[in-house]
């Protein structure tokens, strides 16, 4: 079926990676699939990330078209994501992230599984081989929602799904939904469900990507280092980002006409704004307790609200402790 092949777009976000975006155009440039157009698209970075950029793109020699371009202003990785159907022209996109290295046959083995679903497929995700910030290997990861079997219903509310930098998906699946509204969503979480939706995600049990799991938006910090005001605003940051995205679900559902999600999403959404409130902590205690008790979630209140004492006590008192060791 290879005869029918595609042009695809390997499309290469980058933002303040100098330090890794050398391996991640180096993964580009081998792509061993054509025809490909890598287009390399860097969001206003400070750093000299862009130059590295250039450099590699004026030294490159290879039989893929490569298409640079840089946001005049910093667009936030949803911007960028929005941004990316005007700027590639493969029917089929393959998205990679400034920090991670994808393997040579990566496209290739992209575009064989879209041609055999006879172009069903709108969008296609894999496996990872984990690397740290130094590269160095440390084992694969399974995407949550192969590895937990997940239904529809799972997806619909869910806070983690496919690996978003192994993805990659048709222009028609940005064209049936139209643009992520959401700024604050995350964006694996938002295309994973559209393709769900219509059924047409797809899944590679082998890693294609190796992905830096130490850097990166979902990166989570070492607790050590943290005080209770830090641990308490990245807790607010995470919930609002699901709350974005189940904002942005519920538009993809009523978009795909799949109202019987929509009490699922709702009452998830419900949890995550109660769980908000408590770490806020701008609403007194009965105030908290009136809407919990109403939707049924005094449960939900209870654990959030322990939870946020319990790390209360613990940092200042890991801060004591620590300045007397000195």
């Amino acid at each position: 079926m290879m005869h029918e092949r595609p042009l695809v777009t390997f499309f290469l976000v980058t933002y303040n990676q100098e330090r890794y975006v050398r391996e991640a155009i180096e993964g580009a440039f081998s792509q061993t699939y054509s025809p490909l157009e890598i287009v390399i698209s860097d969001d206003c970075s400070r750093d000299g990330t862009y130059g590295v950029i250039e450099e590699m793109c004026a030294a490159y020699e290879g039989p893929h078209r490569v298409v640079l371009n840089r946001n005049e202003q910093n667009l936030g990785l949803i911007g960028h994501i929005n941004k990316i159907d005007s700027l590639a022209s493969g029917e089929l996109i393959v998205y990679a992230a400034g920090d991670d290295v994808s393997l040579p046959e990566r496209t290739r083995k992209i575009v064989e599984r879209y041609l055999e679903s006879g172009k069903r497929i709108l969008s296609i995700h894999s496996d990872v081989e984990l690397i740290d910030i130094a590269g160095n290997r440390s084992g694969c990861r399974v995407p949550p929602v192969i590895r937990d079997a997940m239904t529809l219903e799972d997806m619909v509310i869910c806070t983690a799904m496919t690996i978003g930098a192994t993805a990659g998906f048709t222009k028609d699946l940005q064209r049936a939904f139209g643009p992520i509204r959401y700024p604050r969503a995350i964006e694996d979480l938002v295309m994973g469900l559209r393709s769900a939706l219509n059924g047409g995600l797809e899944y590679i049990p082998e890693p294609l990507v190796r992905y830096r799991y130490e850097s990166g938006i979902t990166a989570i910090p070492d607790s050590r280092r943290q005080i209770f005001a830090t641990k308490v605003q990245r807790e607010v940051s995470e919930l609002e980002m699901h709350l974005a995205v189940y904002a942005q679900r519920r538009l993809d559902i009523i978009v795909a006409a799949r109202l019987e999600l929509l009490p699922i999403l709702k009452a998830a959404r419900d949890r995550k704004l109660l769980q908000r409130k408590v770490f806020v902590g701008n609403c007194g205690v009965l105030r908290l307790f009136a809407y919990a008790s109403k939707r049924g979630l005094s449960g939900v209140l209870f654990k959030a609200w322990m939870r946020r004492k319990k790390w209360q006590v613990f940092f200042p008192l890991k801060g004591l402790m620590k300045s007397r060791s000195c």
